[in-house]
């Protein structure tokens, strides 16, 4: 059999087409084509097609495609295994690369390339009990802990945004608007870690999902986050915050929001729909397409390398998921719950707020201090520093 698309075709045997402009066609063009040609199949011509089409785009993960795409590629480019492939074919594939690849690469690539064969195929190899059997021995022999982002610590946030502070206040109404782009670091710092957003997140606010409560003591600002990694159903979520006594993001958000627009009222229609971070490029200058997730740890590094350069006590290795473990890390240590975590951050399964909790527990420390507290007390009972009154005694006794 073969699976017909739009420019391109793959065949049963495994032969993945050219398209028409001779490059390799990717599943997420595919499959949105394929949604385009079964909506216009019934109402070509439509007055609402234009719409329809917008809210299919919207309904697909450009991420999870541009992933699906890259995993494809490896296994057929790379590995130039047959395709669609069979479980047989999976587990060699797994096996082929176990060890070399890490075991989190193998689980995605796995997924991926099932999910793409039950979309298209209505079969899934990956569900088969030969590819669950391979993985299962795979991360017996090759499993070690997963690398996660060093979390960015209070005190080095504290340094970086007083250095963007200081360069935007020290070039403000110079000719060359360069300062706008410290202006808008500072509040993307400010941002990422005190509402604990990903890069995909942060990147994909408009200005319209923002409502500020100036007349609230002390003021308030409502995020509406539009798209989450994990909100598969796109309904989105809502985080209030209240101004902070110290690296508030409330006033550093809005004072971006008037260096850029100088003034102008962002309610206008004209406005409102622009992202909330854009490219500032060396001029200045301000543009209305938004910023890309994975331009993130660009800037991060560009702004923590110029702190150093300034005489910032920074340390190296930090991404945008640092952010998020920084905040984590920092409510953690407040006394902050689970179900309060998980709330606030946006997780939704809890072992992922466990990998956060249980790296701050360690249960032996605990118990030493108990028990060394407990000794203080005792020897001070015994030297008569604290004694309890008589009938106290003789109650606890």
């Amino acid at each position: 059999y073969k699976l017909k698309f739009t420019y391109g075709q793959v065949s049963a045997a495994g032969a993945y087409e050219m398209t028409r402009n001779g490059s390799y066609e990717s599943q997420g063009n595919e499959r949105k084509r394929g949604l385009e040609d079964e909506s216009l199949s019934h109402s070509p011509g439509h007055p609402d097609q234009s719409k329809l089409t917008k809210y299919l785009e919207a309904a697909r993960s450009t991420n999870t495609e541009l992933a699906t795409a890259n995993a494809i590629k490896h296994y057929r480019e790379v590995y130039k295994g047959p395709f669609p492939c069979t479980p047989h074919d999976l587990s060699l594939y797994l096996s082929h690369y176990a060890g070399t690849l890490k075991v989190a690469t193998l689980e995605q690539r796995r997924s991926l390339i099932g999910k793409w064969h039950e979309e298209m195929t209505g079969s899934n190899p990956n569900k088969s009990k030969l590819v669950l059997e391979t993985m299962r021995g795979i991360r017996k022999f090759h499993n070690a802990s997963q690398k996660q982002a060093n979390a960015l610590p209070l005190d080095t946030l504290r340094e970086t945004v007083s250095f963007l502070a200081d360069k935007r206040n020290r070039q403000e109404g110079a000719a060359n608007r360069e300062w706008r782009r410290y202006s808008r670091d500072r509040a993307m710092l400010l941002t990422a870690f005190w509402f604990g957003l990903r890069g995909s997140e942060l990147v994909n606010i408009r200005l319209s999902h923002l409502t500020f409560d100036w007349r609230s003591h002390p003021p308030k600002l409502t995020v509406m986050i539009p798209t989450s990694k994990a909100d598969r159903s796109g309904s989105g979520r809502e985080v209030t915050l209240v101004a902070l006594s110290e690296l508030c993001p409330i006033y550093a958000i809005s004072e971006w929001i008037e260096d850029r627009f100088g003034g102008l009222d962002i309610g206008s229609e004209t406005i409102k729909d622009q992202f909330l971070f854009s490219k500032v490029d060396r001029w200045g200058a301000v543009w209305s397409d938004g910023l890309n997730s994975n331009s993130i740890n660009k800037i991060l590094k560009r702004v923590f390398d110029e702190a150093r350069e300034n005489g910032a006590h920074i340390p190296e290795h930090f991404s945008s998921h640092s952010m998020r473990r920084g905040v984590s890390d920092w409510l953690i240590d407040q006394g902050a719950s689970w179900s309060q975590l998980m709330h606030w951050v946006g997780w939704r399964d809890v072992r992922s707020a466990r990998k956060y909790v249980d790296s701050k527990e360690s249960l032996p420390s605990i118990f030493m201090d108990n028990n060394q507290r407990l000794s203080v007390e005792q020897s001070n009972k015994d030297k008569g520093h604290g004694q309890p009154s008589k009938i106290g005694h003789d109650e606890n006794r």
